[in-house]
């Protein structure tokens, strides 16, 4: 993961989930009755402190929240697994993080508090959860004894069987869970934006939600493999707040120079220079930028209403390129 990538990854995930209200639906939803039922999440406070070192910091980002579970207060830690595959050994780090806290609990002198690491992992290889004791081949009953010995909660989007995504109830846990789940799968990531249009209109009725959409939008044209004209088509129309937003976001990266490569004419930026930046391309230009729109899955209409170009423009070179396909 590049740096940049890390960086938006790492502020997608820490913006999400510093809501109690997003770790609580997630929990509700995800982790099993026995731990979820007992867990009053009125009581779920975010603690500041973090407990990743360097190495750590190259694994995971993390938050912590302080919660009751039944009348007992304890530390939930949730870990994002930063790869694209996964962690071998997860256990090895973890216990560094859970060493890393209970030390500093005792600097403070305070009493020492259980802790429930939660891993949220979205790379498209299976993780396979294990015993610590399995990493040592050939371990005897009697060696397994001197091996420290401790589970974890997985909260696996890539693999959702029972279709836990459903179970999810606020707007903000809706939109973190599809695109986490999907970043890495166009086509896929397409489905679930158009999917989560009511949930995104919604999201943006107030200004912590409108926020939180411009962090999202960085986050997939950065993340996804997408470029940032393809993620304004997908998120145009939506509802005008969002169009607003997008457009407004689009200015931006063309500003900021995130914007690499697009089209003649097109950082001219907001909808009249998108509409002239197609006018003012080649054919040719414009024929690849088409072609890469209806590869998402976008039609005539989609692509007429997005870019506000008139339909008959769009439909001649799509005739174009369905003639270019028979040669």
């Amino acid at each position: 993961m590049n740096p940049n990538a890390k960086q938006i990854h790492d502020r997608f995930f820490k913006e999400a989930f510093s809501r109690s209200d997003v770790v609580a639906d997630f929990i509700q939803a995800y982790l099993p009755e026995e731990f979820s039922s007992q867990l009053n999440p009125e009581t779920l406070v975010r603690e500041q402190d973090s407990h990743i070192d360097d190495e750590l910091s190259r694994h995971y980002v993390d938050l912590l929240f302080s919660v009751e579970l039944g009348s007992r207060p304890i530390t939930i830690a949730l870990l994002l697994e930063h790869k694209s595959y996964p962690e071998e050994y997860p256990h090895l780090q973890l216990n560094q993080y859970l060493l890393n806290y209970w030390r500093d609990q005792l600097k403070a002198k305070k009493s020492l508090r259980p802790i429930v690491p939660i891993v949220i992992y979205h790379g498209r290889s299976k993780w396979n959860q294990r015993p610590m004791r399995t990493y040592f081949a050939g371990i005897t009953d009697l060696l397994s004894r001197f091996v420290p010995e401790f589970e974890y909660y997985l909260i696996n989007l890539t693999s959702d069987p029972q279709n836990r995504f459903g179970l999810l109830r606020s707007s903000y846990a809706k939109l973190t869970a599809g695109l986490l789940k999907t970043i890495r799968q166009k086509q896929q990531l397409i489905q679930t934006i158009e999917s989560l249009k009511q949930t995104i209109a919604q999201l943006v009725e107030d200004s912590l939600g409108e926020q939180f959409l411009r962090t999202a939008l960085l986050y997939v044209s950065i993340g996804s493999g997408l470029t940032n004209i393809e993620v304004v088509a997908i998120f145009r129309n939506i509802s005008t707040k969002t169009d607003s937003i997008i457009m407004s976001a689009y200015e931006t990266w063309v500003q900021e120079g995130i914007e690499e490569g697009i089209q003649k004419g097109m950082q001219q930026g907001m909808q009249q220079g998108m509409q002239q930046g197609m006018q003012q391309g080649t054919e040719q230009t414009s024929i690849q930028f088409i072609k890469g729109l209806l590869s998402l899955g976008m039609d005539a209409k989609a692509i007429s209403d997005a870019f506000t170009m008139p339909l008959g423009t769009v439909e001649h070179y799509i005739t174009l390129i369905q003639q270019q396909k028979k040669k």
